[in-house]
């Protein structure tokens, strides 16, 4: 099947999860005239959708989903928001199309968060849709490279990050998350499934307790794990981020350029001047040599 990559033309379905990315995505490509079809997944897609909402969808419902994507003319769609629960099939309400997934569908539920994407991308693949990535779609909603704002890190703060850098990705084989603390040339603490707001309000909490420095000091490092597919499940800050890191008593966050997602981006801009946080985008060379920096 030949796919129409004409962004002015082609409708883009969103496999919509949580969160604010799949309004921003919408947002992008409707300002540029391209159609949109929102899908929201059920218990995870926030109650509004904004003007894209076409329908809310169970897993168990697969069927209709293609069927959606077929009364639209979609050939291409995109992944966004998150997932914050593991589906539980139920086969009593399931349709015929995912019963026709079944097994591929189970395979994806019973693997690590990283195959679960991949096997959630597998199954649109299989059946001729072109996974796009957020790069693709809307480019501006990327992190760029060096300082995203007027507070830069120092010398110090700078190697922090690369520190971080390599720790996350010693870590991602093991599919544990994408983003860790640093303080004092030691990880303090690395994400897992409470996710990065969770891991911030752990620091947090070892700062009260006097398990870490009382003071303004250390970085969070938010980045993309090692032959992590890059359409889905990106690396995102948001003001939420920025709130967190501040309680937390960071001096800032760095985040990979260009495959990291900085979601109301006026909005944390503006806050993390206020704040006093400053947000660095490193490069590929720089992530790419993190663990061999001294």
């Amino acid at each position: 099947m030949t796919l129409n990559n004409d962004l002015r033309t082609s409708p883009v379905a969103i496999l919509a999860g949580n969160g604010q990315l799949p309004l921003e995505i919408g947002q992008s490509l409707s300002a540029r005239g391209v159609p949109v079809v929102m899908i929201g997944v059920k218990g995870e897609a926030d109650d509004s959708l904004g003007d894209f909402t076409h329908e809310i969808i169970e897993w168990e419902k697969i069927g209709r989903l293609f069927k959606i994507l077929e009364e639209h003319g979609v050939k291409r769609l995109a992944l966004a928001g998150g997932v914050v629960g593991r589906p539980e099939l139920k086969l009593r309400k399931m349709d015929f199309g995912a019963i026709r997934t079944l097994p591929g569908l189970l395979s994806v539920l019973l693997a690590g968060d990283n195959s679960i994407l991949s096997g959630v991308m597998g199954v649109f693949e299989k059946r001729g849709y072109q996974v796009c990535s957020v790069a693709e779609l809307a480019p501006e909603l990327l992190a760029k490279v060096g300082p995203n704002t007027s507070l830069k890190p120092n010398k110090r703060e700078l190697d922090r990050l690369f520190e971080g850098v390599a720790v996350t990705h010693a870590l991602g084989p093991y599919d544990v998350g994408q983003a860790c603390v640093v303080i004092g040339k030691r990880a303090v603490a690395v994400e897992g499934v409470e996710g990065t707001d969770g891991m911030l309000r752990r620091v947090e909490e070892l700062r009260s307790s006097g398990r870490l420095p009382n003071r303004k000091t250390g970085v969070l490092v938010k980045c993309m794990k090692p032959d992590q597919d890059e359409r889905a499940d990106l690396p995102t800050i948001g003001p939420l981020t920025i709130e967190n890191a501040h309680r937390a008593m960071l001096c800032g966050i760095g985040i990979e350029a260009n495959k990291s997602i900085v979601i109301e981006r006026e909005k944390t801009l503006a806050l993390a001047k206020q704040l006093g946080v400053f947000i660095y985008g490193l490069d590929a060379d720089q992530i790419s040599t993190a663990g061999e920096r001294k």
